[in-house]
């Protein structure tokens, strides 16, 4: 995944737990009333059926691994 700095990707939710981590740049991951800033080289573990949201604070690449079963909601 990657964005361009101050976009602002689709808030949803995931029936399976997932892992964020971030290659380039830096994002703010809104999850359960929290702002998580990541910086490169960092990543976070995302459960399943918590709403969140990634804001791009700079422009940035990572990757997000999810098991192929995986059944996301957008709101």
């Amino acid at each position: 995944m990657q964005a361009k700095a101050g976009d602002l990707l689709p808030k949803h939710r995931a029936d399976k737990e997932s892992i964020l981590f971030l290659h380039e740049g830096e994002c703010v991951l809104k999850i359960s009333g929290e702002d998580i800033l990541l910086k490169t080289g960092e990543g976070y573990v995302i459960p399943p059926e918590i709403i969140h949201q990634i804001k791009a604070v700079t422009d940035f690449k990572g990757l997000h691994f999810m098991p192929i079963a995986i059944k996301i909601e957008f709101f």
